[in-house]
């Protein structure tokens, strides 16, 4: 009896101890990579050898464990990942592709290569770096993300084009990347949805791009978009709000500021002075009119739809999304906004030998705007010269009519409203291809694609009157309609084998043909019928003398052929060599066709054996690149001389008019491609078991026979010619470095990419030596190509301080003759830098560089129980902007704040001139050092914090994955300049960093979810 009690006994409490520490564990395994779920995947006890389960077609698992046992999650392809129970109940899983970063493939032209085999100059951004940053266009995103590149926006306008630079400006004319999109080379990537993107790998240096010869010059971006995944149907939705505002105001004077500033420069000039009850006025208005509040769109919305399936089985593949957008700018309301609506579908599928497929989207945007950097009369122009005194409306609700501003500078919220125009936009770009492989490592693929544009813009005038000279006496209707339409077709034949089992080689050849035209066609008509711009129409015009209109096309063809060797010796030597053929429409019989090879090398020195014994070292590849490049964006038929008609002329003595035809142009039948050759040197470097990258480039690149129009007298009576004049020079370094890392449950990661460059006009192939750029009213010729300067740098005047009084002035003479006849007191000192003793332009020299010397990007990551944080800083330093808000020509103008540190009397200032009405020493009517300024920035571009909800708590409401996130864009910088924004684009080429009042960048402010179910 007494051993049936023990026994029992030790029964009872054995299962009391494992009812205490044996729980049921369930949970649901998915891929990192789309959240899919993973069926057969292995779920084993760490600690009890034999036991386990596999996950069912839906990923779910349920099995009985310890409280303290640990769980071993593995799957073929993917990480293996062990959790610990610790007495949790639901776990699951997220599994990650077992892929090293070394094994990654990378898009290359015509082809894809792992990362490890690479021996050229080719960064990559992914499809999830970009979806954080939340961007309108996808240029945003890549913005400091990868070293070399230098993205700037134009203007902070919704919709906006942005400055792309690779490895500095690479030539007076057409500095911009070539871009490609599923291998389409397209003219922009506006039209794109940053949801649809996959990757984006941008070449740059010559040995990438030479696969792209005539057009690789200036660097290629190439975009893969989205292709469907084996599994079942996935369903995305994201949706994010958004609100924003400009980031600062610029000071400007008040009316006690105002009124003393215009009565000093009357009273300066001896003039009567403006205000003489200042004091009264000030007392009636305080403060006056803050018009840069009254144009201000405050909390400008934005909304943001994205919808997206995907799915596929082992034979074919299918991704289709719908996405819209209406962002609203920050200045002047509705007349400032941008609407897209994108649609694509892609697909591919495979049937024994053959394998096809397509991409195509269709996008539809409509573009409201303003004048985004214009010294005549913008909206914000306007606003900082308008005077304070003005109100925006008078008693009885008429518009405010200033007294005393003149010209174009009048009440800029009345100017707004007549604004009434759009442009409205269809884009179709698509491709099919089909690839056969009809043994194995060979493979034939041909493709056909379209990019085709229907672009249609509407404006009307009514008739208003606003003051100095803004005025109109009849209303006008005027429409334009443009027609752009690209096709192209490919076809390439490629062979990857191997030999005595440690040689590797892939051999590519091709060919395409691509042809462009361009149909335009727009008119005008007065005096209509209707008020308003619904019915703006030109057959509502009434004046048929008024009637006006225009057309022409443009056309461009080019035919190509390329071959490429790929060779490696057990992964560990590596040869590349790559040569194009390029004809192209563009340039006459003597020179139609360019020629351009490349050539590259690596070595994997981490494989050798004398590499072994290196402590922390996991990887170190050196390369080094030579090749060519061309450019050929100059326009069509400029080796001959084109006839236009319309032309009018007299015969004789009489007074008949007859109208004829012409040439338009001087031919150069010799004009040739523009050829760029680059040397890359560089290393890929990975320390502690890859957690810490780090790689670098030093490149150096001279782009000859540079396509400019060249100079000639005016009396030739023609437009001038086409010609290869000249030669640049760009050479510089770039690093990027990497780390990643773990502590417990926190994930971490930090890529910084920097760059420098040094950018030389080396020849300039006319008489002067120089290249006009572009000024400002009064001021010619601001940016300039010189040899030995950087392309569209500052060209004006140094200043030598302020003449604090008369003796100064008097002693500031050449040969017994005042060298500043004009000046006074207070005057801005000239340098006389050819010591002739007359101020002019032989005196003008170097001001500063539009360009940065350097720039960073910060790229931080951090993950913890569903929380995640990303924070993108971006830098640019070494860089001068020319503000020309500083000139001040029209009398009655406001003034900058800083006016009020001008010199008022010995001593007072040495930097700030006084103020006068004629300003007859031209102080703020010459290009000087006093309108130049330190241009570097630091902006914290974008930062978001999310939140991934736990799968047990989504699913109850049918979802598979659920995040929420709020985001910031823009929401610090720290800037010494003084103007709206210190990231300034470029017009063109000799038009860079000049500040006409620049429509600036918004902080936005932006909640949204995603999710899947």
């Amino acid at each position: 009896m007494r051993k049936f009690l023990m026994l029992l006994s030790l029964f009872v409490m054995g299962s009391l101890v494992m009812q205490a520490q044996t729980i049921t564990v369930k949970g649901r395994v998915t891929s990192k990579s789309d959240g899919s779920p993973l069926p057969g995947v292995t779920v084993k006890v760490k600690e009890v050898p034999g036991k386990g389960t596999v996950t069912d077609v839906n990923g779910d698992y349920n099995l009985l464990v310890d409280a303290k046992h640990t769980l071993e999650f593995s799957f073929v392809g993917m990480t293996p990942v062990t959790v610990k129970v610790e007495g949790k109940t639901v776990i699951n899983v997220e599994l990650e592709q077992a892929v090293t970063k070394l094994d990654e493939l990378v898009v290359v032209g015509y082809g894809v290569r792992k990362k490890s085999l690479l021996t050229t100059a080719i960064s990559q951004v992914s499809g999830e770096e970009i979806v954080k940053a939340q961007p309108l266009r996808v240029e945003q995103a890549l913005q400091g993300r990868t070293a070399g590149v230098q993205i700037i926006p134009n203007s902070g306008q919704p919709g906006d084009k942005l400055t792309v630079r690779i490895r500095g400006a690479g030539t007076t004319g057409d500095a911009d990347p070539l871009f490609i999109v599923d291998g389409m080379p397209v003219g922009g990537i506006d039209y794109l949805n940053p949801n649809d993107i996959e990757s984006v790998e941008i070449m740059k240096d010559a040995a990438s791009t030479a696969i792209y010869g005539a057009r690789g010059a200036n660097g290629v971006v190439m975009i893969s978009t989205k292709k469907g995944k084996q599994g079942k149907m996935k369903v995305d939705y994201d949706f994010s709000y958004s609100m924003s505002n400009i980031w600062r105001k610029v000071a400007v004077l008040n009316v006690k500021e105002y009124t003393m500033i215009m009565n000093e420069s009357y009273a300066n000039d001896g003039a009567p002075i403006p205000f003489p009850n200042a004091d009264s006025i000030v007392s009636a208005l305080g403060e006056g009119t803050d018009w840069q509040e009254e144009l201000l769109y405050k909390n400008a919305p934005a909304v943001n739809h994205q919808v997206s399936i995907s799915g596929g089985n082992d034979n074919s593949r299918y991704y289709s999304s719908f996405s819209y957008s209406n962002v609203n700018g920050t200045i002047a309301k509705d007349k400032s906004n941008y609407e897209r609506y994108t649609f694509r579908v892609n697909s591919d599928h495979k049937k024994g030998i053959l394998t096809y497929g397509n991409n195509l989207t269709y996008t539809y945007k409509i573009t409201r705007g303003v004048a985004t950097n214009d010294q005549y009369g913008g909206p914000l122009s306007r606003a900082l010269n308008m005077d304070p005194i003005t109100p925006v409306k008078e008693a009885d609700g008429s518009w405010g009519k200033s007294k005393y501003a003149s010209q174009e500078i009048v009440n800029p919220v009345a100017a707004v409203s007549v604004i009434n125009s759009n442009w409205k936009e269809d884009k179709i770009v698509g491709d099919v291809w089909g690839q056969i492989e009809p043994i194995k490592g060979l493979r034939i693929r041909s493709s056909f694609g379209i990019d085709l544009a229907n672009g249609f813009s509407r404006n009307f005038t009514p008739i208003y009157n606003l003051g100095g000279n803004v005025f109109t006496t009849v209303s006008e209707a005027s429409a334009s309609h443009d027609r752009w339409f690209t096709w192209q077709n490919e076809n390439t034949i490629s062979y990857t084998s191997s030999f005595k089992e440690n040689h590797h080689y892939t051999v590519l050849a091709g060919m395409t043909a691509n042809d462009y035209r361009h149909d335009y066609v727009g008119g005008r008509k007065t005096n209509l019928i209707f008020d308003d711009f619904d019915h703006a129409y030109i057959n509502n015009g009434t004046d048929e003398e008024s009637y006006r209109a225009w057309g022409g096309a443009e056309e461009h063809a080019l035919l190509s052929y390329f071959g490429r060797i790929n060779y490696d010796f057990k992964g560990k030597y590596l040869l590349e060599g790559v040569l194009r053929a390029d004809g192209s429409s563009n340039f006459g019989t003597n020179n139609r066709y360019g020629y351009f090879p490349a050539f590259s090398a690596g070595w994997l020195m981490s494989q050798e054996d004398f590499m072994a014994g290196v402590p922390a070292l996991s990887y170190l590849k050196l390369r080094a690149g030579w090749g060519q490049n061309g450019n050929e964006a100059i326009g069509a038929f400029k080796y001959t001389s084109l006839i236009g008609s319309g032309a009018r002329y007299t015969f004789g003595q009489g007074e008949v008019i007859t109208t004829g035809a012409v040439p338009t142009g001087i031919a150069n039948p010799d004009l040739k491609w523009e050829t760029s050759e680059q040397t890359n040197i560089g290393f890929d470097a990975r320390f502690f078991d890859d957690a810490l990258t780090f790689g670098f480039n030093w490149y150096h690149k001279l782009t000859k026979d540079l396509l400019v129009v060249a100079p000639i007298p005016a009396f030739i009576g023609n437009s001038a010619p086409a010609i290869n004049g000249g030669s640049v020079k760009n050479t510089g370094i770039e690093i990027e470095l990497g780390y990643k890392g773990k502590l417990s449950d926190l994930k971490y990661d930090f890529m910084l990419s920097g760059g420098y460059n040094k950018n030389t006009m080396v020849s300039i192939n006319n008489a002067e030596g120089k290249l006009y750029g572009a000024g400002v009213h009064g001021m010619n010729n601001i940016c300039m190509a010189v040899v030995g300067e950087p392309i569209a740098f500052f060209w004006g005047y140094k200043t030598l301080g302020v003449f604090q009084n008369q003796a100064e002035v008097n002693a500031y003479q050449k040969d017994g003759q005042l060298i500043q006849p004009n000046a006074k007191p207070g005057d801005l000192i000239f340098a006389d830098l050819n010591n002739d003793g007359t101020i002019d332009d032989k005196d003008r020299t170097n001001l500063g560089n539009p360009y940065p010397d350097v720039t960073l990007g910060l790229n931080i990551n951090a993950e913890y129980h569903g929380f995640d944080l990303s924070m993108f800083w971006y830098g640019a330093f070494g860089q001068e902007i020319f503000n020309a808000r500083r000139r001040n020509d029209l009398v009655m103008s406001n003034w900058y704040a800083e006016v009020l540190n001008r010199w008022t009397g010995e001593g007072t200032s040495n930097t700030f001139p006084r103020v006068t009405i004629a300003d007859p020493n031209q102080n703020f009517n010459r290009p000087s050092d006093l309108f130049v300024e330190d241009g570097s920035f630091v902006r914290l571009k974008n930062i978001t914090l999310g939140y991934t909800l736990p799968e047990n708590v989504s699913r109850k409401v049918k979802i598979e994955k659920l995040r929420l996130f709020i985001t910031a864009n823009n929401l610090l910088t720290f800037t010494g300049y003084t103007g709206f924004d210190p990231e300034i684009g470029a017009n063109w080429a000799l038009d860079v960093g000049i500040d006409r009042n620049i429509y600036p960048q918004p902080r936005t402010i932006m909640f949204g979810f995603n999710c899947s179910l």
